[in-house]
């Protein structure tokens, strides 16, 4: 299994990660088609090639995404197509 699908499977994991990182978030989201763009301090906007967007703020100092971030990152995921394989 590739990093990306480890992380994948950890992010969709239950309960919901409570270590799951801001980096680990980006590789996630960049293998599902997501672009990310800075739209100003720790402020980021996610978009999809098909035009589907979700805004989240930067984790500091940790790194460590919130039970919300890690939620509505899943609701992301699922809304675009990712699947998850056994």
């Amino acid at each position: 299994m590739a990093k990306r699908e480890k992380q994948l499977h950890k992010l969709f994991a239950s309960p919901a990660p409570k270590d799951f990182t801001w980096q680990e978030l980006l590789t996630v989201m960049r293998a599902a088609g997501f672009s990310e763009k800075c739209t100003g301090g720790s402020h980021y906007m996610f978009e999809h090639r098909n035009g589907y967007r979700v805004r989240a703020s930067k984790t500091h100092p940790s790194g460590l995404l919130k039970a919300y971030q890690v939620s509505v990152f899943k609701d992301a995921l699922i809304f675009v197509g990712v699947e998850i394989l056994e």
